[in-house]
């Protein structure tokens, strides 16, 4: 007896050394000698790329040659075939087998993942227990949404909007300045409080949005009430809403009692004079908030440097206006460029420590002591960006990002043509100038965009299904030439 539990438990032992050795077979062949690899990146230049993330990478490790795969001659051959850009896209990748794609469209990464040409990483994360945590809450999830359910790519930066404020003009006015999580109804409120104060001739506007142009202000209060443009199916614009209805009405008013600018009643400000009027007046105490980007702070800092006569304000932010019943989601948020693999790169263990080094807490702490070099983009990591000149920047990474099927454009059946979104927009500014001006009825108005957004979404459909057989048509004829 005691002989046969000897060989159970010599049996047992070899079992778990051979557990052990499986569980511990690396996921991806190391590098060579000395830590040597190779892998193609594919990116807009070369220049460009080396300057964002080559050269620091190659610090770190010297001996994995870089090759960059230009994206320029995408647009020739888009030109010269008569095709669209993913189509061309996915040709220059089978035809370039890089091992890197950074993709920022995020209709080219669904059909990527969809079509099985990215490499899952799930495996190797979990392998080398690379860390998911310090990226701020919400981002992975949205990123395995974007997979299907696993990771695909990942994301270093992302971009979103704040409310910025002038400390000072609210003390002078005697307003309680604005809270995070506000509403765009309590914003709006708060807002009209400062065109109370100013005169026909020299208004005080209390909110100014990047651009100023209606449209933008309208989709930004229709997001935070989580409206939905397309029915079920995706196939029409559902717009004849009591939800639609108090978006309008609620732009209109905003618009119409200057609490916020638009160039709707300023045509004097060309579109690009807008961020002019953002800057400029809010040092001059002619803006109350700003709904602006990151890039705003640069703004503040850069200002009494070309002004001499600007003297320092007291500023602040708090997060852009949220849906009342999701607070803690924003529609602003949005990731930037996604990191991933090619699914048949031979190149794949030097192909991850890249994208692992781009997507790194090391990275991340380091991008963040540097905030010009960051643009209108934050690190996804945000625990190392704590504040700026004494002010909490916790606002930019307080609020999740909303699914992708929360925005106002969104759900996985709605295909929307390009040429939409510009006669669209167009007939939302008639409509509202016609509320302002008029005195129309947001009744009428909602009826009206519905039913002539209709035309155009079918009309722009047609125009968009004209072309693609022109397109294929050409592309045979190019092939029987050649």
């Amino acid at each position: 007896m005691r002989q046969k539990w000897k060989a159970v438990i010599l049996l047992l032992a070899v079992i778990s050394l051979l557990g052990g050795c499986f569980a511990e077979k690396p996921v991806f062949e190391e590098l060579g000698p000395e830590g040597k690899g190779k892998m193609k990146v594919l990116y807009y230049d070369e220049d460009s790329f080396f300057k964002e993330f080559g050269n620091q990478f190659n610090l770190k490790y010297p001996n994995i040659e870089l090759e960059v795969v230009s994206t320029a001659p995408i647009g020739r051959e888009m030109q010269a075939n008569g095709t669209t850009y993913e189509e061309e896209y996915l040709k220059h990748i089978e035809k370039n087998k890089p091992d890197v794609l950074i993709v920022s469209r995020r209709d080219l990464f669904d059909k990527l993942a969809e079509e099985d040409k990215l490499y899952n990483l799930e495996a190797i994360i979990e392998q080398e227990k690379f860390d998911l945590d310090g990226y701020l809450p919400g981002f992975v999830d949205l990123l395995r949404e974007r997979g299907g359910g696993s990771l695909y790519g990942l994301a270093p930066y992302f971009s979103t909007s704040v409310v910025f404020y002038n400390a000072d003009l609210f003390r002078e006015h005697h307003i309680e300045p604005p809270r995070n999580k506000m509403s765009w109804k309590d914003l709006i409120e708060l807002a009209s409080r400062f065109a109370e104060s100013g005169s026909e001739d020299d208004p005080i506007y209390g909110l100014v949005n990047q651009y100023g142009r209606a449209d933008s202000i309208f989709f930004d209060v229709a997001g935070s009430l989580s409206l939905r443009l397309f029915d079920a199916k995706g196939e029409k614009i559902a717009f004849n809403t009591d939800g639609w209805k108090e978006a309008m009405e609620l732009t209109a008013n905003a618009i119409r009692g200057k609490a916020v600018f638009s160039t709707l009643l300023e045509p004097q400000y060309l579109y690009g004079e807008v961020e002019a009027v953002q800057s400029e007046n809010f040092f001059k105490g002619k803006v109350a908030m700003v709904l602006g980007s990151p890039w705003f702070m640069h703004e503040i800092r850069e200002h009494p440097k070309y002004d001499k006569e600007a003297t320092p304000i007291d500023w602040g932010i708090v997060t852009a206006p949220v849906d009342p019943g999701n607070p803690d989601e924003s529609q602003y948020v949005s990731l930037h460029d996604e990191f991933a693999i090619l699914a048949d790169s031979p190149n794949k263990r030097a192909a991850w420590e890249f994208v692992k080094y781009v997507n790194g807490p090391e990275r991340a702490k380091a991008a963040s002591r540097s905030l010009r070099d960051l643009r209108d983009e934050l690190p996804t990591r945000g625990e190392y960006m704590k504040e700026l000149d004494g002010k909490s920047l916790e606002p930019f990474f307080m609020l999740r990002p909303k699914a992708s099927s929360g925005t106002v454009w969104g759900g996985p059946n709605v295909k929307i043509p390009p040429g939409f979104y510009w006669h669209f927009a167009n007939l939302i500014k008639q409509e509202l100038r016609d509320m302002i001006e008029n005195n129309k009825p947001a009744e009428a108005a909602v009826a009206k965009i519905e039913a002539e957004g209709n035309v155009i979404l079918k009309q722009e459909r047609e125009r968009d299904k004209a072309e693609a057989e022109k397109a294929r048509e050409k592309a045979q004829e190019n092939g029987a030439k050649k």
